[in-house]
This record gives structure tokens, C-alpha cells and sequence, in this order.
């Protein structure tokens, strides 16, 4: 089940970052990592996945005004059930009435990136430009769902 995160959804999330640290770079510490995700859940712009016992496995966070996927991370127990794949598509959902929707993610050398850029790649993503490295000094690039 896909649903809006609430305020007491906040330490799920943080747990997650600290989870997937090593690929996108710190986060958990940060102050300005923290007040995005709590301005993503006030604003309505974040969601996740349970599983069938009601635990989060997955996150993804929006930007509306720019209409991009800023955020998405599952578990790693809990990946290879389709749940990024699910929360893509909610993404999709929420965004498509904008126009072109963005992500940045991991370019096509980064052989962790691969299961996520598939899901993007499945769904109708395909890359744009190069981001360059991010925090985690890992090569990024922008994607585009026209």
C-alpha cells in the first residue's frame, strides 16, 4: 500500500538515509537533509510503501514546482518486490499533468545504480544530461519522462 508519510513517518526516513548513505552521500546528519524531509511531508509531497505488516520498505519525495522525483530509496531487505518500481509509478502519477518529469540517478557506469535506473528506464525514463558526482562522489546523470 502506497500512502502520504506523516510527521511520525520522520525517523523511518531518517533510518532509511543512513541505510543508502554510501551511494547518494550523507544525509542523516544534515540539517538541511532533515528540514527537506519534513518540508516534503508537510507539503504533502512524499510517500511511501508498506509491506503486508505495515512497515515502510520504500520512500519517494516530490518537487512539484520543478516536477521531479528528489528522492526515492527502498530497503534492502525489502528490494526486488517491485516496490521503487511502485513508487515510480505514484510519482508518475502525482507529476504527469506538469509536463516533463526529472530524476537525477546514477549514470549507466555505476554497476549499484543499475536496478534503479531500470525502474526509471522501465517507466519511460531516459537520460538527458550529465549531473556529475554526487556527495557520495558517485557519477549522476539527469533523466527525462517526456
Amino acid at each position: 500500500m502506497i500512502r502520504l508519510l506523516s510527521e511520525q513517518d520522520y525517523s523511518t526516513w531518517i533510518e532509511l538515509a543512513k541505510e543508502v548513505e554510501p551511494l547518494f552521500g550523507p544525509m542523516s546528519d544534515s540539517r538541511e537533509f532533515q528540514e527537506g524531509i519534513k518540508n516534503c511531508i508537510q507539503k504533502n509531497n512524499a510517500f511511501g510503501i508498506n509491506d503486508q505488516n505495515g512497515n515502510i520498505t520504500g520512500i519517494i519525495a516530490l518537487d512539484r514546482d520543478n516536477n521531479e522525483i528528489v528522492w526515492l530509496a527502498v530497503g534492502k531487505k525489502y528490494r526486488g518486490n517491485k516496490y521503487g518500481d511502485k513508487l515510480v509509478k505514484k510519482a508518475i502519477e502525482e507529476l504527469k499533468r506538469n509536463g516533463d518529469i526529472y530524476v537525477q540517478t546514477f549514470s549507466k557506469k555505476i554497476e549499484e545504480g543499475k536496478s534503479a535506473r531500470s525502474i526509471y528506464e522501465k517507466n519511460g525514463f531516459i537520460d538527458f544530461k550529465d549531473a556529475g558526482k554526487n556527495p557520495a562522489d558517485i557519477e549522476t546523470v539527469i533523466m527525462v519522462k517526456k
